[in-house]
């Protein structure tokens, strides 16, 4: 609990440089970044180039973010107790409609474009239906400062349960909510699904990443050193895993296949927390990275 309290009260501070990105990423949309200490959300190219400020208003302290298929974008405005978005067609930023948030953390969109919070300081994960309908509570159990959230193609929620060291999964089916087989977790926080089911999970407390398969439920450290309180995860579309390093300031990517940790260059990161990337059909207007989806880049998942 000790670190999401420190996360939480972290001083805001004016926003730093332009944000740069290299390491010489595979080709493919720019990584969003939610800029925790900087209030802000910055993209990081995937061709090196300069990056972007997400052009949103008034954010205390961003954390969780989140995409639909349309290329909304969502980003958890802690500070403010609230979820924006900005729509793909370039419009305002509007709030998500909701009800007595307090300190949102993790977000997901499923397929039908409903949104589900980690309502953390109220110990629940709150769903919105598409086209902003009444706030409903996901059905849950003894949660206690649930932070990162991600969704199997069928709709089965994983959740990300800080302060009781585990992971849950609440079934689509309303069957109910079971405890991951892991071995170990202090304090998990982003969470991250591959195109196989793989669970990968920011294991904080302890400065690793791990990843449970979906083949065989076993738990495996990713490869990665020198970590310091990571938070979000994201993959893109070669599998790769992007982590951000929240305490050392920075974003590294650890490849699929033969391994090899990256840190992406970027200067005036403080705190980075959330990672997302759009989907590939997505062209949201407010950032002209994104135009690099139509030169036939990598596909996303």
């Amino acid at each position: 609990m000790t670190g999401l309290l420190v996360l939480c009260a972290l001083p805001t501070a004016p926003a730093g440089a332009t944000q740069t990105a290299g390491g010489r990423s595979p080709a493919g949309p720019p990584l969003y970044v939610t800029d925790y200490g900087n209030n802000r959300v910055v993209t990081l190219p995937a061709d090196g180039g300069e990056g972007t400020t997400v052009p949103l208003d008034g954010l205390v302290r961003p954390t969780g973010i989140a995409w639909d298929a349309t290329g909304a974008l969502y980003v958890s405005d802690t500070g403010n107790n609230r979820v924006v978005t900005l729509p793909p067609d370039g419009g305002e930023q509007t709030t998500v409609p909701t009800v007595d948030l307090s300190r949102p953390l993790g977000l997901a969109v499923d397929a039908a474009g409903s949104i589900f919070i980690a309502d953390s300081f109220n110990d629940r994960v709150v769903k919105v239906p598409a086209g902003g309908g009444p706030q409903t509570t996901v059905p849950t159990s003894g949660l206690l400062h649930p932070w990162g959230l991600a969704l199997e193609p069928d709709g089965d929620l994983y959740v990300a349960d800080f302060v009781n060291d585990r992971v849950v999964k609440v079934a689509a089916d309303g069957s109910g909510q079971t405890t991951v087989p892991t071995v170990g977790l202090s304090q998990p926080t982003g969470l991250a699904l591959n195109a196989a089911g793989d669970l990968y999970v920011s294991d904080s407390g302890n400065n690793r990443v791990v990843k449970v398969s979906a083949a065989d439920g076993q738990q495996t450290t990713v490869p990665l050193t020198g970590l310091s309180d990571p938070l979000g995860l994201a993959l893109d579309g070669a599998g790769n895993l992007y982590v951000a390093d929240g305490f050392n300031n920075r974003v590294v990517r650890v490849r699929e296949t033969g391994g090899g940790q990256v840190t992406l260059p970027s200067t005036g990161l403080n705190t980075p927390t959330g990672l997302a990337f759009p989907p590939t059909k997505a062209r949201p207007g407010p950032v002209d990275a994104v135009d690099a989806v139509d030169k036939g880049l990598t596909k996303l998942r």
